[in-house]
């Protein structure tokens, strides 16, 4: 109901089918959030935050990812990450999975890239919540859902090719 019947997510809720994990993607890590759940908390920086400096840590954010950005807006919205994003997301922008922060470098965007939708972020925050299932499901239902979702960014490489067939014999 939640990532959807392909486990791809949409708006505001993760792709398991991916290898962008905001806490990790172990199955231990799995298993814990199924059994206990997460709240992921971003939070508001309206009271510290002008809107136009939103939009330059917006321009910024946008790059770290290889979006389009204004560069004078990039410069000015990096002093503005550094003052007040470094600490969770980290100086190359990658994330902390202790903190649940997501990576700002690569296409994963949960909530979308636009410079709005950024802003709306930085101003407002976000706060999500994946429901405990340890009272719901049975250990070993657990463990099979843990085992399915693992799989799901954890696909085995590619079968081996067979040989080619021997050429003709001398």
């Amino acid at each position: 109901q939640c990532h959807g019947s392909d486990a791809k997510g949409g708006p505001s809720f993760p792709n398991l089918a991916d290898t962008d994990w905001l806490y990790g993607g172990s199955p231990d890590t799995i298993m814990q959030t199924i059994t206990y759940g997460r709240v992921g908390i971003m939070p508001p920086w309206k009271a510290a935050i002008a809107p136009k400096a939103a939009g330059d840590i917006a321009q910024y954010v946008r790059s770290l990812s290889g979006l389009d950005a204004d560069p004078e807006r990039v410069l000015r919205g990096q002093r503005g990450y550094q003052t007040y994003c470094i600490a969770c997301h980290g100086v190359d922008g990658k994330g902390n999975q202790v903190l649940g922060a997501p990576n700002l470098t690569d296409e994963v965007w949960l909530y979308g890239s636009s410079e709005a939708s950024i802003v709306k972020t930085i101003l407002d925050g976000r706060e999500n919540h994946m429901p405990a299932h340890g009272d719901i499901l049975t250990p070993v239902q657990i463990k099979l859902l843990t085992a399915w979702v693992w799989g799901l960014s954890n696909k085995p490489e590619a079968q081996a090719q067979p040989a080619a067939p021997a050429g003709p014999a001398d």
